[in-house]
């Protein structure tokens, strides 16, 4: 069952889905990125190539993640399977954005040049291939209540054109509201305080996100700046979870 309106997509929205944590996960996942691509009117070349990496994904999430770790399993005892989310970005670039979500976060991806050829789901290379750009990174879950902790690996493909603009400029006091409740439904405390100007901050234990009129900004603990379009709504908190337990994990200090 799918979270979420693929409508939505161009105002900040996401979609998501549980996959079972056995082989048919692979072919949920073509089949929910293909109705969400389609519904956005991608082109049909798009949606093939979304559609294969996002297996390639899946299947790994479930060799390489999923079926080593059977112990993995969620608050209420129940075996956690992949996630498939789906989102859009307008920075760097306009892509389209499909991860896929696993419960074991110690066990990291990295394409080898055998990748291309190699079955059950090592084809990290085809992804490389055909997508505009992949990664991972730490974050939690969406579906599972309470959210849990693991990793998203990711892989993004050009928006394709022409793609709806909000109608609307966000507020920046509606834009922070929005991100201190998304990051409260994934597990994080966040607190929201606003000036007159509608200039608002979002704090949490890990950093403090700035929400102008534009844009969410925040400094890394690595010192690098970061801004993404108050649109980027997604993007923002998969990046802040990311930091938030990065900086709880036991191979950051």
């Amino acid at each position: 069952m799918m979270s979420g309106n693929p409508l939505n997509l161009p105002h900040g929205g996401a979609c998501a889905w549980r996959l079972s944590a056995d082989a048919g996960c692979a072919a949920q996942a073509r089949s929910a990125l293909g109705s969400v691509m389609r519904t956005l009117r991608f082109p049909a070349a798009s949606i093939d190539d979304g559609a294969l990496a996002v297996s390639e994904l899946a299947t790994n999430a479930l060799w390489h993640a999923i079926s080593p770790y059977r112990a993995n399993r969620s608050p209420a005892g129940h075996l956690v399977g992949p996630e498939l989310w789906v989102w859009a970005r307008t920075a760097p670039r306009p892509e389209f954005v499909a991860a896929v979500f696993d419960a074991v976060p110690e066990v990291t991806p990295q394409a080898r040049p055998e990748d291309v050829s190699s079955t059950h789901g090592r084809g990290l290379g085809i992804v490389e291939a055909l997508t505009a750009a992949w990664g991972w990174r730490r974050t939690r879950s969406r579906l599972v209540s309470p959210p849990i902790s693991g990793k998203a690996v990711w892989f993004s493909l050009p928006l394709p054109s022409p793609w709806p603009r909000p109608p609307h400029r966000i507020p920046p006091a509606v834009a922070a509201q929005h991100l201190t409740t998304h990051l409260s439904s994934r597990g994080i405390t966040a607190a929201r305080c606003s000036d007159v100007t509608g200039i608002s901050v979002v704090s949490t234990a890990a950093l403090n996100i700035w929400v102008c009129h534009e844009a969410f900004s925040w400094t890394g603990g690595d010192g690098v700046h970061h801004r993404h379009p108050l649109i980027d709504l997604q993007e923002t908190a998969e990046h802040v979870l990311h930091i938030f337990d990065q900086s709880q994990s036991p191979d950051s200090t």
